[in-house]
């Protein structure tokens, strides 16, 4: 199977399943909101009357945030603060409790979406796929520190020299590593996904090392679907932010339009995530075959042959003297 045929199977797999979509859409658009309303109360009391602070809290700055917080220690957002670990603790969870459904949905051949199947995978797949997500903070651990021995590499070869260029390439090189090490170390967690699926097995720490294993070994198959995405996801940023920049700061009816372009934009992510558990299911069977069952003892019968003949005893030995 090649990449774009795996691509043309998830997208297949994916149209069926557009309730679980929706449902996958909600819950992510409801963590969001929770955490962004407070947040924007906060921001419209500090900041309400400059102008300055518009544009910061209109893009959510993170740096204005993080000196709101220290400025206003046992103010309002002291009090939100809790509020936000626990919404963005709660996205973790029922991101993994979702997941499992929606890789048993994506496995699952039928044509129809069953709620009672998807909630069951839900509930099924959430602890191994917890201990999955554990398991996989190994690698992304790794991939930290090897860009951190390369970035003191590269201070150490270009960080003392007149010009920055050679430094500021090399960054370039290092960030690059990792995104590609963080891409391998998904896809491989996607694949592990799948096969505790497919093979409805409990070992989470197994599938991790096995799928890391399997696409270091089809690096062409598996990562040509992640670059595919990539493209995708290119695409609807390309589209998206030029648009979203236009409708910021207009009338009703230019804000109406963006909270709409930015939900599709949130649906377009998801059928992403999608996508990518779907392509794993198509390739599955291709790059991991199954082992063949042992083969069943076959009984031939046998034609019975002529009796034997008769022992006939010889002379009878006279006894010695």
């Amino acid at each position: 199977m090649t990449v774009l045929q795996a691509i043309r199977g998830a997208a297949g797999r994916v149209a069926l399943r557009k309730r679980m979509m929706v449902a996958y859409w909600f819950f992510h658009t409801l963590m969001a909101a929770f955490v962004a309303v407070p947040l924007a109360g906060v921001a419209v009391s500090n900041l309400g009357h400059s102008r300055y602070g518009a544009e910061l809290a209109r893009g959510f700055d993170l740096s204005w945030l993080v000196e709101v917080y220290f400025y206003l220690q046992g103010g309002p957002l002291a009090a939100i603060l809790p509020m936000v670990l626990l919404a963005v603790f709660l996205l973790f969870l029922g991101s993994i409790f979702l997941s499992g459904g929606a890789v048993k949905m994506l496995v699952y051949d039928g044509p129809d979406y069953s709620p009672r199947m998807f909630y069951e995978g839900c509930g099924r797949y959430f602890w191994r796929f917890l201990r999955l997500t554990l398991y996989s903070m190994i690698f992304y651990g790794t991939a930290l520190i090897l860009q951190r021995i390369l970035r003191k590499l590269a201070d150490q070869a270009w960080g003392e020299g007149m010009e920055d260029h050679q430094l500021t390439i090399a960054g370039w090189v290092v960030s690059g590593i990792t995104i590609v090490l963080f891409a391998l170390v998904s896809t491989a967690m996607d694949y592990a996904k799948v096969r505790l699926v497919t093979d409805d097995s409990r070992k989470s720490l197994r599938a991790a090392f096995g799928s890391m294993r399997l696409v270091l070994t089809h690096l062409g198959k598996t990562m040509g679907v992640w670059l595919v995405l990539m493209v995708f996801l290119a695409v609807f940023a390309g589209l998206y932010l030029p648009l979203s920049n236009w409708l910021h700061g207009g009338g009703a009816g230019k804000i109406l339009t963006l909270i709409l372009v930015q939900q599709l934009y949130v649906f377009g992510r998801v059928w992403l995530r999608m996508m990518a558990w779907g392509a794993a299911v198509e390739l599955d069977p291709f790059v991991r075959p199954k082992p063949l069952p042992p083969l069943e003892p076959v009984f031939v019968p046998v034609a019975p042959g002529p009796e034997p003949p008769e022992f006939l005893a010889g002379a009878t030995a006279e006894p010695e003297v």
